[in-house]
């Protein structure tokens, strides 16, 4: 019985998403810069830390080591990142984010941050509201599932909470 209660929201979630993947990837494409989702992913997982090995990277990703060496490749050729050698083993190279590549970073979120508060006046305060409850319940079911807290990028390092004005906290 239950079963059929979810058939035609589960079908109508599909096919949302679905349209929602589309219009978010068409905006986006517009407004990044020039930058891949996997550029701007390994520049947000760099942005918080002093360096990252790409084994690192790749592991976070589910990029292919081969795949992070060009992602990374690019990111070095457009001046965002760095590649440095370990001072205690020569054969590790360590990456890390430039000024440069922090600069775009904060465009992007910038940009994304705008867009969603534009999203949110649209909704209204009470159906925000109900919007977020219902993705932190889902976000919730997803990290029980996985046995995680906050695991966006495969680590336990802290995130960075949004503050009421849209800012980093």
């Amino acid at each position: 019985m239950a079963e059929s209660k979810l058939h035609q929201p589960f079908v109508e979630f599909e096919q949302l998403m679905e349209r929602f993947a589309r219009l978010t990837h068409q905006r986006l494409a517009a407004k990044k810069g020039g930058l891949t989702g996997s550029q701007i992913f390994i520049l947000r997982f760099l942005e918080p830390r002093d360096f990252a090995k790409a084994s690192d990277l790749a592991r976070v990703s589910g990029l292919s080591p081969g795949a992070v060496t060009q992602v990374c490749d690019e990111l070095v050729k457009e001046g965002y990142v760095e590649r440095t050698r370990s001072q205690d083993d020569r054969r590790v190279v360590h990456i890390s984010i430039t000024p440069p590549g922090r600069e775009m970073l904060d465009q992007l979120v910038a940009e994304r941050r705008a867009h969603i508060r534009w999203i949110f006046e649209q909704l209204g305060a009470e159906d925000a509201t109900e919007f977020v409850r219902i993705v932190r319940r889902i976000v919730d079911l997803l990290e029980r599932e996985v046995g995680g807290g906050d695991d966006r990028d495969g680590t336990d390092a802290p995130s960075h909470p949004v503050t009421s004005d849209g800012g980093r906290g």
